[in-house]
């Protein structure tokens, strides 16, 4: 007979300990998109999730270790996707290329994210601390992926030589501006993010090839 092992299922404590944490973490995500980083305090954040103030320092230090945490969990599951998805992707650099794009417009547009983005865009200029954990994290992984792509079509020559001296921010903005612009003028001028999209990757490819 082949021995089992038993593997321990996480308890009731653990369970309602993570949901706790979950939810202090949403609560927080609402009050720093409705209110700033610098204007919302921990009391906000306590009454958002219905605690005491003292229960959030059971699971995060300070309010910056708090934003950290939000990032964390709204960013890095799309971030680490896209870096697996550059190394299971078998077909041309092109259609990677395409693929990522579709993957960012699809991300930067998932509920409270354009929020969340104009957030850390308004209030890192107040908060250092904001913008360098945002620009490790996030923004060097993103041009990390976007050059290994670019290089990918360089030596399959797919893209033209020089594509690897253009600049990642050139390429990238288009998809960040669009989303803020709905969030900021939908009212007057909204965009049609759909054919926005198409047209920034259409136009990117061609500026790639030889």
């Amino acid at each position: 007979m082949i021995a089992t092992i038993d593997i321990p299922k996480a308890g009731k404590r653990e369970i309602q300990k993570e949901a706790r944490r979950s939810a202090i973490i949403d609560a927080a995500l609402e009050a720093f998109i409705a209110q700033g980083f610098i204007a919302t305090k921990l009391d906000d954040v306590a009454e958002r999730a219905g605690i005491g103030k003292g229960t959030i320092y059971l699971y995060f230090d300070s309010k910056e270790n708090l934003f950290e945490e939000v990032v964390r969990s709204n960013l890095f599951p799309i971030r680490d996707a896209a870096e697996t998805r550059l190394v299971t992707h078998t077909g041309s650099a092109a259609s990677l290329l395409d693929e990522h794009f579709r993957n960012v417009y699809l991300a930067m547009n998932l509920p409270r994210m354009p929020s969340l983005m104009q957030m850390i865009l308004s209030e890192g200029m107040r908060f250092p601390a904001i913008n360098r954990f945002f620009y490790n994290e996030i923004i060097l992984p993103s041009q990390r992926m976007l050059r290994t792509i670019i290089q990918r079509g360089i030596d399959g020559g797919e893209f033209r030589p020089d594509a690897g001296e253009l600049f990642p921010q050139l390429l990238t903005s288009p998809a960040l501006l669009g989303s803020i612009w709905n969030l900021q003028f939908r009212d007057h001028a909204p965009l049609d993010l759909e054919r926005y999209m198409q047209s920034h990757i259409a136009f990117v490819l061609h500026a790639l090839r030889p």
